[in-house]
């Protein structure tokens, strides 16, 4: 009898500590794999991510050289991610009195990656902070640099009625322009400098908390 429940508790017994030691070790090594991999995958959304503004940009600029209007909201979905939409005048499309069309939606970004903007007056807007959030840009089409950011796009029904009365196309300006917009993720930064006298940018290369 003793001898079977000494068998019994020799069975139970623990894991002994190079068990662990090597447990320990193997989580380390795979956690070591996954983290840069992860960064590796956050550092590409923050180049795609910059890489799709800057061409938003060059095109609202050229829409904007051509057209009535052309805007470009960069919007923060809470939850979801970032997204481009562009408010473009297409009266001259076959005599539509449609001026102002709305394209689909373009997913730039995931919810992880970060992306804020800076105002001339120094302010940071932080766009995953604010939850559902936006910012528009558009261009001043006599001097071709940046109008102020936009407090809300321009509609359709504002354009024929400014128009109709003889009037230049109102914009929404803010009374602040944006300077820079700054995309973080994975330990990788980037920041698209704005000059909103030249309707120029730059993109720089930052650390992480510059």
């Amino acid at each position: 009898m003793m001898r079977k429940s000494r068998q019994k508790s020799e069975g139970n017994k623990g894991f002994t500590l190079i068990e662990v030691i090597i447990v320990v070790a193997i989580f380390a090594t795979l956690l070591g794999i996954m983290i840069p991999s992860l960064n590796s995958v956050l550092g590409f959304h923050v180049r795609r991510t910059t890489e799709s503004i800057c061409s938003a940009l060059d095109r609202t600029k050229s829409e904007a050289m051509n057209r009535l209007v052309a805007e470009v909201k960069i919007s923060y979905v809470a939850g979801d991610g970032y997204y481009i939409t562009y408010y473009l005048d297409r009266g001259k499309d076959g005599g539509s009195d449609e001026n102002v069309r709305e394209d689909q939606a373009e997913k730039i970004a995931p919810a992880k990656t970060r992306i804020s903007y800076t105002d001339d007056n120094g302010t940071v807007h932080n766009m995953w902070e604010a939850g559902n959030t936006s910012l528009i840009l558009t261009y001043n089409r006599a001097t071709g640099g940046f109008r102020q950011i936009q407090t809300e796009t321009i509609g359709q029904e504002q354009i024929l009625d400014q128009l109709n009365q003889g009037k230049d196309v109102a914009f929404h300006d803010s009374g602040s322009y944006c300077s820079s917009m700054t995309i973080l993720g994975g330990g990788s930064q980037k920041s698209i400098q704005l000059n909103k006298d030249a309707g120029t940018y730059k993109v720089v290369n930052e650390q992480p908390g510059n």
